[in-house]
C-alpha cells in the first residue's frame, strides 16, 4: 500500500544521503577501515585483497539501515493515522503535526543510536577517563574517530529521514494540495 511504498522510497532516499555523508565524513577524517583488530585479522586472512574502507562504509550503511527503516515506517504510519483521524486536515497542517511527532521520535532514536554505539564501545569510552593524553589527540585515534563518524552519519541520516518520509507520506495521502 501507500504506507509501505512511502517507507521504502524514503528509506532509499535517506540511505543514499547517508551514503554520501559516510563517504564525505570518512574522507575528511582520513579513515582507512583498518583501525579494529577484526579488520586487521580480515586483512591478513585475505592477503590484503580487501577494500577495508569500503567495508567500513558498508558497515555504516547497514547500521543506519535499521534505524532508517524504523523511522520511515513510523512516520508514514503517523501521517496515515493523523489523516484518518481528521480527514479535514489540510496538507500543511498534516505535515506540521506529523513533524511534531517526528521531532520527538528523532530525539529518542538519536539517544538510542548513541547508547548502542556507546554500549558496543565501552572500552573506547574508558580511554577518555584518567588518560594523560589531551582530548584532541584521543579523538584523532582512528578507532575512536570511526565511532564518532558512525554516530554522526547515523544521526544525520536519521534526521533527514523524518522530513523526507513525512513529506512523501503527506503527498501520497493528500496529494500536492
Amino acid at each position: 500500500g501507500k504506507k509501505t511504498s512511502v517507507a521504502i522510497g524514503a528509506t532509499v532516499i535517506s540511505l543514499l544521503i547517508t551514503g554520501v555523508l559516510a563517504t564525505v565524513f570518512a574522507n575528511l577524517a582520513n579513515l582507512t577501515g583498518i583501525a579494529s583488530e577484526e579488520a586487521g585479522i580480515l586483512l591478513a586472512i585475505r592477503d590484503g585483497g580487501m577494500n577495508m574502507k569500503g567495508l567500513l562504509m558498508a558497515g555504516m550503511l547497514v547500521g543506519a539501515l535499521g534505524i532508517l527503516d524504523d523511522i520511515t515506517v513510523s512516520q508514514a504510519a503517523i501521517v496515515e493515522q493523523l489523516a484518518a483521524a481528521s480527514e479535514k486536515l489540510k496538507f500543511s497542517e498534516l505535515y506540521k503535526r506529523a513533524m511534531k511527532v517526528g521531532e520527538d521520535h528523532i530525539a529518542s532514536m538519536i539517544n538510542t543510536l548513541v547508547l548502542v554505539y556507546a554500549g558496543a564501545s565501552l572500552p573506547l569510552l574508558l580511554i577518555f577517563i584518567n588518560n594523560p593524553h589531551p582530548f584532541s589527540e584521543i579523538v584523532n585515534y582512528e578507532f575512536i574517530a570511526e565511532e564518532i563518524v558512525k554516530t554522526l552519519v547515523g544521526s544525520i541520516g536519521l534526521i533527514t529521514a523524518v522530513p523526507i518520509s513525512t513529506l512523501m507520506a503527506c503527498l501520497a495521502i493528500k496529494g500536492k494540495g
